[in-house]
């Protein structure tokens, strides 16, 4: 018994071996563009396992490089273009996550467009954008870059959130579970509602201001909460 115990188990390493090299050898990696003429207001940008990158560019329309990576089974990428609203979604096969499935956005946007930008399992990143913003993760770190926009929002699961921005926001919202939080803004008032559970809260050349109608609520439950003037 004891031996056919041991057999089954070899068995089944030796399959998951030979598994794996296939999905390697057997890996397709396709890149396709999508441009959606202009004016957009308003981007949502959603993949399962990959990254988000949203950057701001010169004028009124959408381009998208989308890159899908697989073996055997292709992710389907959903694309919804209405008044001015695009939408981007994506779905792997139920064997995706076996089979290696993801789908990596890059996306070059209005600036003035509101942008809602989430992976389930990877990094998140919006650039330089000035409308409202909400940039989520749930296993990856999420960063808000040359931000000019009023209301800023960034999340994480596991992983680190970054917000950067160049002009005061009104507000901003960052979190995470499992990792640091930094938010660099203007000098200038801001109330300040900042917590870290396992970690310590540090404010550099901000000082917080309960009457002000700028608001800042920053939160880690694993690491460091750090908010800082420029």
């Amino acid at each position: 018994m004891k031996r056919l115990l041991t057999l089954i188990l070899l068995m089944a390493i030796a399959a998951g071996v030979a598994f794996l090299i296939m999905r390697t050898v057997a890996r397709t990696e396709v890149t396709d563009v999508l441009t959606a003429p202009g004016p957009i207001t308003d981007v949502s940008v959603a993949t399962g396992a990959g990254s988000v990158a949203v950057d701001a560019g010169a004028d009124d329309q959408l381009i998208a490089r989308i890159t899908k990576g697989y073996a055997f089974f292709a992710p389907e990428v959903m694309t919804t273009t209405t008044a001015g609203k695009v939408v981007l979604d994506t779905d792997c096969p139920t064997l995706g996550v076996l089979t290696g499935c993801s789908v990596d956005f890059d996306v070059v946007m209005p600036p003035a467009a509101s942008v809602r930008a989430t992976s389930t399992a990877g990094s998140v990143m919006v650039t330089g954008t000035s409308g409202p913003v909400v940039a989520e993760s749930t296993a990856g770190g999420v960063a808000v870059l040359r931000s000019r926009a009023r209301d800023i929002r960034a999340s994480s699961t596991a992983g680190d959130v970054r917000v950067e921005a160049e002009q005061a926001p009104e507000r901003v919202e960052a979190s995470t579970t499992a990792g640091g939080v930094t938010v660099v803004v203007p000098r200038g008032d801001y109330r300040v509602d900042a917590s870290a559970g396992a970690g310590s809260v540090n404010l550099e050349g901000i000082t917080d201001t309960p009457s002000s109608g700028r608001v800042i609520i920053a939160s880690a439950s694993a690491g460091d909460v750090t908010i800082r003037a420029r």
